[in-house]
């Protein structure tokens, strides 16, 4: 059943806000060339594609490669964000354990994916709210428990390190995404995509403040 053209609507308006931030970041990656805005700008533009896929299955759009692909990339997405935190927090073997990590998982996330037929079922009123296959459901949380976990571990000891308050942005952003979902549960689903809004907006304000720790560029500190 297709939601309200309305909430569309609001989603597309949010979409289109998700790019400009991630424009935005991948400018600074630009003009500072430091990757961890790359990274950052992946992940907020992974943030536009899968807000623009909402849309479409909020208004009834259905077909298997786009339920698919919007399970793999939520689910990456997070992965992708945690690279940028991990560019800054992590170095030597550890960084590249953590890098090798998020590859592998994801690969197996987007094979086993695309492979796994997803039951319409799992679109409830517009919104995604039913249990992928068990073996996505997996492998997602593989990737977005740890991947979540860098985020709000790097910016708290941003925090502690630096005294830079403004690092919580992260912390709060990744954890009013991660619990968005439990919004549709009071059946406002506008609200759910607003609180992922409010999640993304978050996290692009800590991710402008992070490489200030850094004093200057090309020596970061870690966050």
């Amino acid at each position: 059943m297709a939601g309200s053209p309305g909430v569309a609507a609001s989603i597309v308006v949010l979409s289109l806000v998700a790019l400009l931030l991630s424009v935005l970041v991948l400018r600074r990656f630009r003009v500072d060339r430091q990757r961890c805005y790359l990274y950052w700008g992946a992940g907020l533009f992974l943030v536009f594609v899968t807000l623009v896929q909402e849309a479409a299955l909020y208004v009834g759009v259905w077909s298997q490669l786009l339920i698919q692909s919007y399970l793999i990339l939520v689910a990456v997405l997070v992965g992708v964000l945690s690279l940028g935190s991990a560019e800054l927090s992590l170095r030597g073997l550890s960084k590249y354990l953590w890098f090798g990590y998020m590859v592998v998982t994801s690969v197996a996330l987007a094979v086993v994916g695309l492979l796994e037929t997803v039951s319409s079922s799992v679109v409830s009123g517009g919104v995604v709210s039913g249990s992928p296959p068990t073996s996505v459901l997996i492998l997602s949380s593989l990737v977005t428990f740890p991947a979540a976990a860098m985020l709000i571990a790097s910016s708290l000891y941003g925090v502690v390190r630096t005294k830079r308050y403004q690092l919580l942005y992260i912390t709060i952003g990744t954890i009013v995404i991660s619990i968005a979902g439990s919004l549709y549960l009071v059946s406002f689903p506008v609200t759910l995509y607003y609180a992922e809004f409010v999640g993304v907006a978050l996290l692009f304000l800590g991710f402008v403040q992070i490489p200030r720790l850094a004093g200057r560029v090309g020596q970061p500190t870690p966050a």
